[in-house]
């Protein structure tokens, strides 16, 4: 079996089947008792769609685990950040042998964009592949 990786989260819309859950991130700096004196802090609130498993009964409000295996969580690294590197940098290298330097960076940059909108363009592929859900814990 796969490792997980999971977070709390607090139901906050419930729409039939479908879930609302909103998960606060907190970097570890979030946590030090210094944090005051210091505005290095982070605190970020994130809201995940989810589907309600068939066999709970959940409310607004409910506190939830919301669960993904950690394999999952590695591709979704490796196309939302190192694959955009990669592209950015490939396309920046090939370029700078044909053109300019600033049109290179401006068509490498373009090239990162039309990544992004591949991606967005397969999100609903993407979105079946990396699904989350709630723990029957």
């Amino acid at each position: 079996m796969s490792k997980i990786a999971s977070h709390k989260g607090v139901v906050i819309e419930k729409n039939g089947n479908a879930l609302k859950v909103k998960i606060e991130s907190v970097s570890a700096c979030a946590a030090c008792h210094a944090k005051s004196m210091c505005t290095m802090s982070d605190k970020e609130d994130k809201i995940i769609d989810l589907s309600c498993p068939p066999n709970r009964d959940i409310n607004l409000g409910d506190t939830v685990t919301v669960c993904v295996s950690k394999e999952k969580g590695m591709q979704a690294v490796v196309l939302a950040y190192l694959i955009p590197v990669a592209v950015v940098i490939l396309a920046l290298v090939m370029l700078l042998n044909y053109v300019s330097e600033p049109l290179a960076i401006l068509l490498s940059l373009a090239s990162l964009g039309m990544y992004y909108l591949l991606l967005y363009c397969f999100r609903s592929k993407l979105n079946s592949k990396f699904t989350m859900y709630i723990s029957d814990n």
